[in-house]
C-alpha cells in the first residue's frame, strides 16, 4: 500500500484518501480527565508514547461521473514557520504534489467539503499568496461554523486558528458557497451532511455512498480510537466537551444501526475501521 495514498470503492464512488502531513501531539492535551495509571496502560496497549502520538491529517477525494468531490483540503503549503503551543514548525502539506500524482488539477475539483475550521481542514484552500486553490469549486460547510469563527464568538479561540480561518475561510464569502444549515442534509448526489457540533460549534459528519454501501466520515469526533474505547475522556481541542459526548455516541450509533465503516482523519492512516458494540462499551477495530 501506497504510504500516502490510499484507494477503495464507497458505493458507487471512487475514493482516495491522502496522507497530507504527519503531526504528533501530546497526551496531556488528547486525554485531560484521564486518570494517569489507566491513561498509561490504554496507551501502551496501543504502543504509543504519551509525548508522541503521532496523528495523519488527511483529505478524501470522491470521485464519480462527472464529480469531484474534495472532503477537507488539508493543512496547506508554507515555507513560512508557525508557532503552535510554544513550539515552532513548518507546515509542508502534500495534498497538491499528491493530487497531481493522480493526474488531478486543483481546477478540475467540483466540490470541496470542509468539516469544520481547524487549520488542518482548512489549510489548503488559499495559497499563503491569498490565490483560491480550487477555483472551480463550490464550498460546502455548516451555517453555525460559519458564523462561530467570523464573529466576536471565537474571540478567545487560539490567535493560529484565526490566522488561519481568515486567511483560509473568510475570504469564501463572496464565492461559490453552500451554506448547511440542516441535520441529515443532503450537500451532493451520494453526500449527507451530519451536525456533529462539540469539538467546534459547526463541525459535520459525512455519509457517503448509496443503498449497497455506506462509510461514515468522522472528521475530529474522535481524536485517538482510545476516545471511543472511553468515551468520557475528553480532549483539550474540543469546544464544548458534552455536546462532543453526544456527538459522539449519536456517530457510533449511526454507524452500528447501518453497519457502516468509519473512517477517523486523525487515526492511524487511512484512518478505516469499525465500532464494534460490547453492551453500552464500544471498541475500534482497523479495517484490514
Amino acid at each position: 500500500m501506497n504510504a500516502e495514498i490510499f484507494k477503495c470503492k464507497i458505493g458507487g464512488f471512487e475514493c482516495t484518501i491522502f496522507k497530507d502531513l504527519m503531526f504528533k501531539y501530546q497526551a496531556k492535551d488528547y486525554f485531560i480527565n484521564a486518570n494517569e495509571k489507566e491513561l498509561n496502560t490504554a496507551l501502551r496497549n496501543y504502543n504509543v508514547n504519551p509525548d508522541n502520538i503521532p496523528s495523519p491529517y488527511i483529505a478524501m477525494l470522491l470521485q464519480k461521473g462527472t464529480q469531484k468531490i474534495l472532503i477537507d483540503s488539508g493543512i496547506g503549503f508554507s515555507e513560512e514557520p508557525i508557532v503552535f503551543k510554544g513550539k515552532t514548525f513548518v507546515l509542508k502539506g502534500k495534498l497538491q504534489q499528491l493530487l497531481a500524482k493522480e493526474n488531478i488539477s486543483t481546477t478540475d475539483i467540483t466540490d470541496v467539503v470542509i468539516t469544520h475550521f481547524h487549520p488542518d481542514h482548512i489549510g489548503g484552500v488559499y495559497t499563503p499568496e491569498g490565490e483560491l486553490v480550487f477555483k472551480n469549486a463550490k464550498f460546502h460547510l455548516h451555517q453555525e461554523e460559519w458564523d462561530f469563527w467570523n464573529t466576536s464568538k471565537s474571540d478567545s479561540q487560539p490567535a493560529l486558528f484565526k490566522f488561519f480561518v481568515e486567511n483560509n475561510v473568510t475570504p469564501l464569502k463572496n464565492g461559490n458557497v453552500n451554506f448547511i444549515t440542516q441535520d441529515y442534509q443532503e450537500i451532493c448526489e451520494g453526500i449527507t451532511s451530519i451536525n456533529a457540533f462539540g469539538h467546534t460549534a459547526g463541525q459535520i459528519a459525512l455519509i457517503i455512498g448509496d443503498t449497497n454501501e455506506k462509510l461514515l466520515y468522522i472528521s475530529d469526533a474522535f481524536l485517538h480510537p482510545l476516545h471511543i474505547d472511553r468515551l468520557d475522556w475528553q480532549t483539550n481541542y474540543d469546544l464544548d466537551h458534552k455536546k462532543s459526548k453526544k456527538t459522539r455516541i449519536k456517530l457510533l450509533e449511526l454507524a452500528n444501526k447501518e453497519s457502516m465503516k468509519i473512517n477517523a482523519f486523525h487515526f492511524d492512516f487511512p484512518g478505516l475501521g469499525f465500532a464494534e458494540r460490547n453492551g453500552e462499551k464500544w471498541k475500534w477495530v482497523y479495517d484490514k
